[in-house]
């Protein structure tokens, strides 16, 4: 049941010096009506849409996993410094040189040639996927890294050595 307020209507049953009885209901004297004012509580926001769309087109890598002849200098560096050299491979990258420092038999962070290959690979729009790069870095770990040092030369990345 709604009670609307009427300022000129007395209380039903109501008579001057009338206690209210239980059960009914006692009405008060409202406040008197102010002015009101607008009061803002958020302020005003500009929604802003922006749409990020990939390109489709897969780059492929610009030498064959293999092609280690293709530069001695690379091929002569990872076969023979081994970690070292991949340390340096990671500092071209931006990466600590621990990542890059982790190759068997000892190693300092575990699955860091994975990150670093994935990532490069991701940063470049290389096709691949993780599988690929785990089995490429896992059995082929030598070649994978000339592969990167020659990507990394043909993109104009600082030369290390």
């Amino acid at each position: 049941m709604e009670v609307k307020y009427n300022p000129d209507a007395s209380p039903p049953n109501y008579q001057p010096g009338m206690q209210p009885q239980i059960g009914q209901q006692q009405f008060q004297q409202p406040m008197m009506h102010q002015p009101q004012s607008t009061v803002v509580v958020q302020q005003p926001t500009t929604t802003t849409v922006t749409v990020v769309t990939q390109n489709q087109i897969k780059n492929q890598w610009s030498s064959e996993l293999c092609d280690c002849f293709q530069d001695i200098k690379s091929c002569c560096c990872t076969f023979f410094l081994g970690n070292c050299y991949y340390a340096t491979i990671a500092s071209r990258m931006g990466e600590n040189c621990c990542v890059g420092f982790c190759g068997y038999p000892e190693g300092c962070v575990p699955g860091g040639h994975l990150a670093m290959r994935s990532r490069f690979r991701g940063t470049h729009n290389i096709q691949g996927d993780i599988c690929n790069d785990c089995c490429i870095v896992s059995f082929c770990l030598p070649c994978s890294m000339c592969q990167l040092s020659r990507e990394m030369d043909r993109l104009g990345y600082t030369p290390n050595c």
